[in-house]
């Protein structure tokens, strides 16, 4: 989840106000948009959705999202300067039938807002020392909250050279953790981009999933609600 906010330029809960056909040969139509709370980005009278205004379908990305509808969107600033969302871009419908992501989510999303998280970093980084094996020593641990989420500043090496808990668990939990981050390594997903880094920050979530029947209570850095 942590991923899609900071590689989006836009982030704002939102209603569909009205909806246009596609221009000629568009891979996508523009919405306009109601912000009614805006959790990053400058505010916009409208979006742009990959899809078709008429229903039809195109690529996997392709969504259509009808007037009245409530949701968060995760939106891209494209080089025409259009911000744009599709299914592939993060959405979270805020429509009651799932109201556990919705709650957790929007609280994250208020926690970003309150801490001024408000940098983009469209660089995707990929940890190479099996962070998610270093998780397993809290299996079964009781947590009362959901979620911690850490910011890691990198340089051009891709060396960490600063952990802050944006916000932790608590107590001793959070220094262990700032301590497994700092000794995770990461690597690009494209080797042309490493250039372009020095001091680069990036967002981890890592999430609290409940024990279940007779699996132990866990924690993920995979946001799976």
């Amino acid at each position: 989840m942590t991923e899609k906010y900071i590689e989006s330029d836009f982030v704002a809960m939102v209603t569909i106000t009205k909806i246009y056909p596609n221009e000629k040969n568009a891979n996508s139509y523009r919405a306009d948009i109601k912000i009614n709370d805006l959790f990053k980005g400058e505010k916009l009278k409208s979006i742009y959705v990959y899809g078709r205004s008429d229903k039809s379908m195109g690529t996997s990305c392709d969504i259509f999202i009808p007037v009245n509808t409530k949701l968060v969107a995760y939106a891209r600033k494209d080089s025409d300067g259009n911000y744009s969302v599709g299914m592939c871009s993060g959405l979270l419908y805020l429509n009651g039938r799932d109201s556990k992501r919705q709650d957790i989510e929007l609280e994250i999303l208020e926690v970003l807002k309150s801490k001024n998280i408000d940098y983009t970093n469209k660089t995707r980084y990929l940890d190479i020392t099996n962070f998610r094996a270093n998780l397993n020593q809290f299996k079964g641990i009781q947590f009362d909250k959901k979620y911690g989420i850490y910011e890691i500043t990198l340089d051009h090496d891709l060396k960490s050279t600063q952990v802050k808990e944006i916000s932790g668990f608590g107590g001793d939990i959070d220094d262990e953790m700032i301590q497994i981050l700092s000794k995770t390594k990461w690597r690009v997903s494209n080797p042309k981009l490493k250039d372009d880094i020095d001091n680069n920050k990036l967002l981890v979530g890592v999430y609290y999933y409940e024990a279940d029947k007779e699996n132990p209570s866990f924690l993920s850095d995979f946001y799976l609600w």
